[in-house]
């Protein structure tokens, strides 16, 4: 008789559903704690398929207007956060991602969207790191390419001198 082994997949939910009943058990994670992390759907994920950014936007700051729930709120709080943090999104600001992150930590400390947040910021931190590593390697490209036409310019007026002075010296050998 063969022996099956259980799909991966159906063990892994397996074992994450019996890890978060302990938690819940012991007290470590709250019912809605547990509910975020067991979604399978990522908010943010929605949008990033269907480039709805203005309604996502939208809707999460008419649901920051009228949360009740904590839950409700920090979610809210992080999905605007990251529609500012997002390089694709058309309302790509750092500074109001940055201003959501911390209205996220300040209201919501223990929230799970607080640590996602608290990537964001890094990924925002960086992101900006880098663009500016790039416009300053593109300036300096650019002046190098400036300083290179000039070289050329100047070796080539070199060449049509050297060219007038053979010539010069030709017609004085005659």
């Amino acid at each position: 008789m063969q022996c099956r082994r259980p799909k991966l997949r159906t063990l892994s939910s397996a074992l994450w559903h019996i890890a978060t009943l302990g938690l819940l058990l012991t007290g470590c994670v709250s019912s809605q704690t547990a509910r975020i992390w067991t979604s399978e759907s990522f908010p943010p994920q929605r949008v990033m398929a269907s480039g709805n950014y203005a309604g996502f936007l939208a809707e999460n700051q008419r649901q920051l207007e009228r949360c009740g729930g904590w839950i409700k709120c920090d979610l809210a709080l992080y999905n605007l956060a990251f529609v500012y943090a997002y390089p694709d999104s058309p309302y790509r600001d750092a500074r109001k991602a940055r201003l959501y992150v911390e209205e996220l930590q300040t209201r919501y400390p223990d929230s799970p969207w607080t640590s996602q947040g608290q990537l964001l910021v890094a990924f925002i931190t960086e992101q900006s790191f880098l663009e500016e590593t790039q416009r300053r390697l593109r300036s300096e490209l650019r002046t190098r390419e400036a300083m290179i036409r000039k070289l050329r310019g100047q070796l080539q007026r070199s060449r049509e001198i050297d060219l007038e002075i053979d010539k010069k010296e030709r017609e004085l050998l005659r």
